[in-house]
């Protein structure tokens, strides 16, 4: 009995190897990752910002008299807390949120600055310096009186939420 045999499979041939010749032109990986441009706007972080300022503002207020020379009575900075809380608040709610209260502040803000030099006398105040201010304005005499460092810190503050409130920026989110 005559065993059979195998067919033998063919052999590669061998290969020498060559070096690698330079490449005519460089290539860029393409990303596996895809990225969608997201328009955002900048209230919460103003509204986060803004709320941390008038919280210490309010604060300091109570320790230091006549802060940054602001006539900074208990109420005033009782209202600064408040309103830096409120902010706050509304700078970890939603975008929408924190872009109508960045809107609705900074109306108040500023039209309170205005008012400010619109109706501000020259006087002395009976709260924090005693220092005569050109424009200052006595809502609540003894209570509440502002003078012309509150009147533009208000209108900065009103600006700066504006501005938060409608300025957009692009965020880009992985999809």
């Amino acid at each position: 009995m005559e065993l059979e045999k195998e067919p033998r499979k063919p052999t590669p041939p061998k290969v020498t190897p060559q070096e690698p010749s330079p490449p005519s032109k460089i290539y860029r990986a393409q990303p596996t990752e895809t990225f969608l441009p997201i328009q955002r706007r900048y209230a919460q972080e103003v509204c986060v910002v803004m709320g941390i300022a008038l919280v210490v503002m309010g604060l300091v207020g109570f320790v230091v008299d006549n802060f940054l020379g602001a006539h900074l009575s208990y109420t005033h900075n009782a209202i600064h807390v408040a309103s830096g809380a409120l902010s706050l608040w509304f700078g970890f709610d939603s975008a929408l949120s924190a872009k109508r209260f960045s809107y609705i502040f900074g109306t108040i803000y500023g039209v309170l600055g205005a008012l400010g030099f619109l109706f501000g006398s020259l006087g002395i105040p009976t709260i924090g310096s005693l220092v005569e201010d050109r424009y200052l304005w006595k809502p609540i005499p003894d209570v509440l009186e502002l003078g012309t460092v509150d009147h533009s810190l208000h209108i900065l503050f009103g600006v700066v939420f504006l501005l938060g409130a409608t300025l957009t920026f692009k965020r880009y989110k992985k999809i």
